[in-house]
């Protein structure tokens, strides 16, 4: 066997990955069964092809969300059954199947208490113990939660999302995102008092931005959130002060190469390669996250290490780099299993 073929050979961190696409299609045709929900499709093989995106199966962001996530995924992973069930699987899979020994799980409390249906805190505490069983199972797994507000959410909800984060904290959310789809309505500088006051309470603040969004919007969420980390932010690589401005303050980039070829955030993988060299010349810090694991085919982190490996897109130092990288720029609380939050 290849060193390609074996690589890489040591514990992986996931910073990036979002609790309706991380859990098995298997999963979630169970927890279908369990809860009696009907399907789009009526057998397995195609429904997880269905839910399921390729380098031949490529869908636009926008469109996965309106088609796919919100109607199927968000639905499965609704309720203190579904949420417990899939935060266990996903966390004790990814250590298990793919080596990841740190795990910051992301999910938006508001999407999976289905409007309102569900009581919100019993779905967080749903999760929390999901994740309390998966660290009592996997001793060598350090994990935490981060609560996503939307940008396709009103402010007013955005706020009921930090409040919780916030009450949950010392049970092991640890972080703050803004997420979501599109919204022409959303400026970061309406959110600059959130950000300061999650940061008053001990969260530790990532944004989504520069995934779909251009540039500007990168500036402006380094203005008013001062994030320690950006989700995604492929789009800095063509605004060379901005690159400037990441390497200053050492913000990492949480990129996500497959996901964003396979949700055409980046047009090939020619663009993705540009990206990601333009990134280690500018001395801009990343990490290599999946996003999606189990909603693009071939995408968990082990596959995709050696797939930008194989591809010449980094080198196995550089990727090693990445790595180190993720771990210090984690928001779990050192020695993270289940004594942290207990």
């Amino acid at each position: 066997m290849s060193q390609k073929q074996t690589f890489p050979d040591y514990p992986l961190a996931e910073l990036h990955a979002h609790l309706g696409t991380s859990i098995r299609p298997s999963v979630l045709w169970e927890i279908a069964h369990q809860m009696g929900y009907k399907l789009p499709k009526r057998d397995f093989n195609e429904f997880r092809d269905y839910i399921t995106l390729s380098p031949e199966r490529k869908v636009a962001l926008n469109t996965y969300f309106r088609e796919i996530y919100h109607p199927v995924l968000d639905k499965l992973s609704s309720g203190s059954h579904a949420v417990e069930f899939a935060t266990y699987h996903t966390m004790t899979g990814a250590y298990r199947n793919q080596g990841i020994t740190l795990m910051e799980l992301r999910n938006g409390p508001l999407r999976h208490n289905r409007d309102g249906e569900f009581d919100l805190d019993q779905v967080i505490m749903s999760m929390l113990r999901g994740m309390e069983r998966a660290l009592l199972e996997c001793r060598g797994l350090n994990a935490g939660l981060i609560f996503c507000m939307l940008r396709d959410l009103t402010y007013e909800q955005n706020v009921v999302t930090l409040e919780k984060a916030i009450k949950y904290h010392r049970r092991g959310v640890v972080g703050i995102d803004l997420a979501g789809p599109g919204n022409a309505d959303f400026n970061f500088k309406d959110y600059a008092d959130v950000f300061k006051r999650a940061k008053k309470a001990g969260l530790k603040v990532t944004v989504h931005s520069g995934e779909q969004q251009d540039a500007d919007d990168m500036w402006e969420a380094l203005e008013c959130a001062d994030p320690l980390r950006i989700g995604h932010g492929i789009r800095a690589a063509y605004d060379k002060p901005l690159m400037k401005e990441l390497a200053k303050r050492k913000t990492v980039l949480e990129v996500c190469p497959l996901s964003n070829v396979a949700t055409k955030a980046v047009e090939n993988m020619d663009e993705l390669k540009f990206i990601l060299r333009t990134f280690i010349e500018n001395d801009v810090r990343f990490c290599i996250n999946t996003d999606w694991p189990e909603t693009i085919e071939n995408n968990g982190l082990r596959q995709q290490y050696a797939f930008l490996l194989e591809q010449g897109m980094l080198s196995e130092e550089e990727l090693e780099v990445c790595t180190r990288t993720a771990f210090e720029a984690s928001f779990i609380p050192k020695g993270g299993g289940l004594d942290a939050y207990l």
